[in-house]
């Protein structure tokens, strides 16, 4: 870029770019009276046609019939879209952080739905319910219902009213009290955060812990057939042993196909189970199966089942799924696999190592699973393999385990819960690919050269942590979409992007984005989740903007770490820095750029910026962008010669891992208390079994976070 160019004459290089600011003030502030301040207030849209923020589709999903969650829709004084407000508390917890006015503007008209006509009550479960959708009415002419019995998915819900009369009489069967919308805006609510799945990513690892060691328990049997003394072949074996037993597989090949249908462990000791090539080799039936130290080929090559996907959407399919969720569901729930589990909980997959010439391991209709050093070596060319592990609608435990080649290291779709750590994936299209997939964790896992992505999520499913990975030379490092989503402590570099804030409501802190091509890309329309405490350096781009109002990445005092951003006359944090901006994005690339950020064209454009709608679109800004990196020798340790996965204690208390002073311990406490952007409860835990709050060991890595 000539602006830029340090060989140019100086004197040259600034007037272009004074000129260019200086049109681009103009041209800013010609837009800045587009709109007519005494037009009336805008009348309420079709929900449809609304920007969505608060519960995500897959919440709204597990809501049967006509179980509703209060809906709000705003308009904005300089933002073009009207943004929808799944919950009448997402909205208030708004109004008064600051944040979403700077963002969005002033609200110059705000409607919730009102259900006075619409036979409003509970469901058996206590949801909210109603038989017609409600009515628009202005926010403030409405009544609300608080403190009753009516819940949502999300949690404690406002129940709206156009008239006092109807809420009176939905609080004397419902219970609550009837208030005004002054008193909602100045109410605290009972509703989670992207925060609080921070705080709950410790937690998972330790559910993950409680499955493995309860999988080890169960894979612990007796001895009751041994191949070749008791009986011929492994299948012979497995039919033949009692329930509760372990059927004992000595060294050598064994050409066969076998179905388990008892209860019964499979363990191996340097022994090869080699299908023929046609359908899966080890076919799983019952619950509470093990299979163990075996290493498994020879299944057939179909990715997929066209006649069940036909006959699955024939039928109608899964009752909550489309046509497309059925085709997924259906067609690669019901290909080929080294181990296939059809409805065979607490299977216990251990020291297998499967060459897939499809899927490696095929988890279907609750086979929920712990798997612990699993190595799946898939095709070379992607296109002609499938899944290291596919889960439909079934949890998976990860751990330990190699996915090299193929599609997708591990697919998984409505597997809520699932866990997936101290991984490795290589080579493959995704390395973990999640769709419909809540309240997982995938912590301190390792992915090289990915072709679309190290991790994506997909479908906005909510609660999901990604913490502590490592992806490098890959497409991109994290795609998550969703709500709720936290993604923290991860190591991204030399990647093409990063890593994406396609997630709405969620908080990204603490991730080292360096020497990607573009260090991380905003991404939604209407920005709704906290970026800060991230550290961006030697990125080609640190970041770059689709359309959409300005996004602020900061939490008060305390901003994001970008390379060359405190360069100039300012001392650190006096002025903010803006990546998308053509100066402030080139400061860590190009020297002149320095005088041409201290211009008088800049500092007049800079106070355009925040009240000219025009100047605000597909733009960043940190207001108190940090004087040094938050992670300085996880930075170090990543971009060492020959650097391995570099892994951060993100297990570790936060005043431990971040430095114990007032001002961390200060922001850690903001954060435990932000709503960010009013996500609802979780409603949902990891599973039924006991969990332990702390989780204070880590798994190697170099840390220095």
């Amino acid at each position: 870029m000539a602006v830029f160019d340090p060989y140019a004459d100086p004197s040259r290089t600034l007037r272009i770019a004074l000129a260019a600011l200086l049109l681009a003030a103009v041209v800013a502030t010609a837009g800045a009276f587009a709109a007519d301040p005494e037009a009336a207030a805008p009348s309420p849209v079709a929900y449809d046609d609304v920007v969505e923020l608060g519960l995500s589709s897959e919440t709204d999903a597990l809501m049967a019939g006509s179980a509703r969650v209060p809906r709000t829709q705003v308009f904005y004084s300089q933002l073009q879209y009207v943004v929808g407000y799944n919950g009448v508390e997402s909205f208030a917890a708004t109004l008064d952080d600051g944040r979403t006015e700077r963002q969005f503007g002033y609200p110059i008209a705000a409607y919730v739905e009102t259900f006075d006509d619409a036979r409003p009550g509970t469901t058996g479960a206590g949801l909210f319910e109603s038989e017609r959708l409600g009515e628009w009415t202005p926010a403030d002419e409405a009544v609300y219902v608080v403190g009753s019995e009516a819940r949502s998915p999300a949690g404690e819900t406002v129940v709206p009213f156009r008239e006092r009369g109807a809420a009176e009489a939905f609080v004397a069967d419902h219970g609550g009290r009837v208030v005004d919308w002054e008193t909602v805006r100045g109410r605290s609510f009972d509703t989670d955060s992207a925060a609080t799945v921070r705080a709950m990513a410790p937690e998972r690892w330790a559910a993950a812990d409680d499955r493995i060691a309860a999988a080890e328990r169960r894979a612990d049997r007796p001895v009751s057939v041994v191949v070749g003394e008791d009986e011929p072949t492994v299948e012979a074996a497995v039919a033949a042993a009692p329930p509760n037993t372990t059927v004992v597989v000595p060294p050598g090949t064994y050409e066969e196909t076998l179905t388990v249908n008892e209860s019964v462990t499979v363990a191996g000791d340097d022994a090869l189970i080699r299908g023929d090539g046609n359908g899966s080799v080890i076919t799983v039936r019952a619950p509470d199966v093990a299979i163990t130290g075996v290493t498994v080929d020879g299944s057939g090559g179909q990715t997929r089942d066209p006649d069940a996907a036909r006959e699955g959407r024939e039928g109608g399919g899964p009752a909550d799924g489309g046509a497309w969720d059925t085709n997924i569901q259906l067609g690669y729930g019901h290909g080929d696999a080294g181990i296939r589990a059809i409805d065979a909980p607490g299977l216990v997959v251990d020291d297998v190592a499967v060459e897939a010439n499809a899927s490696g391991l095929l988890l279907r209709e609750g086979s929920h699973a712990v798997v612990r050093d699993l190595r799946v070596d898939g095709a070379d060319e992607w296109q002609d393999g499938f899944m290291g592990i596919t889960g439909m609608r079934s949890r998976v435990t990860v751990t330990d385990s190699r996915f090299e080649g193929g599609r997708d290291g591990i697919y998984l779709h409505r597997a809520d819960g699932s866990v997936v750590r101290n991984s490795t994936f290589t080579d493959n299209r995704y390395g973990a690919h999640l769709m419909y997939t809540g309240d997982a964790l995938l912590a301190d896992n390792a992915f090289e050269n990915e072709l679309f992505a190290g991790i994506t999520v997909m479908t906005r499913p909510s609660g999901n942590a990604i913490v502590g990975n490592d992806v490098r030379n890959s497409s991109a490092g994290i795609q998550a979409s969703g709500t709720r989503t936290y993604i923290g402590y991860n190591t991204l570099v030399g990647n093409g992007l990063g890593f994406s804030t396609s997630s709405r409501g969620s908080l990204y802190e603490r991730n080292v984005a360096a020497n990607n091509e573009v260090g991380v890309r905003a991404t939604t329309v209407v920005p709704s989740s906290r970026v800060v405490a991230n550290d961006f350096v030697g990125n080609a781009e640190h970041a770059t903007a689709g359309a959409g109002a300005l996004r602020i990445w900061a939490d008060g005092d305390r901003g994001n770490y970008w390379e060359g951003a405190n360069l100039g006359t300012h001392e650190p944090g006096e002025r903010a820095y803006r990546p998308t901006s053509p100066v402030d994005g080139a400061l860590h690339r190009h020297v002149a750029a320095v005088a041409v950020r201290e211009s008088p064209a800049v500092a007049l454009l800079d106070r355009l910026r925040g009240t000219v709608p025009g100047a605000r679109s597909g733009s960043i800004t940190d207001p108190a962008p940090a004087a040094a990196p938050y992670s300085p020798e996880r930075i170090d340790a990543a971009l060492a010669p020959n650097a391995g996965p570099v892994h951060a204690d993100w297990r570790a208390e936060p005043d431990e891992r971040d430095g114990s002073t007032d001002e961390n311990a200060a922001m850690n406490a903001r954060d435990r208390d932000a709503t960010s952007g009013g996500i609802g409860r979780e409603t949902r835990r990891v599973d039924a079994e006991p969990t332990v709050t702390s989780a204070r060991a880590t798994t190697g890595g170099a840390g220095g976070a």
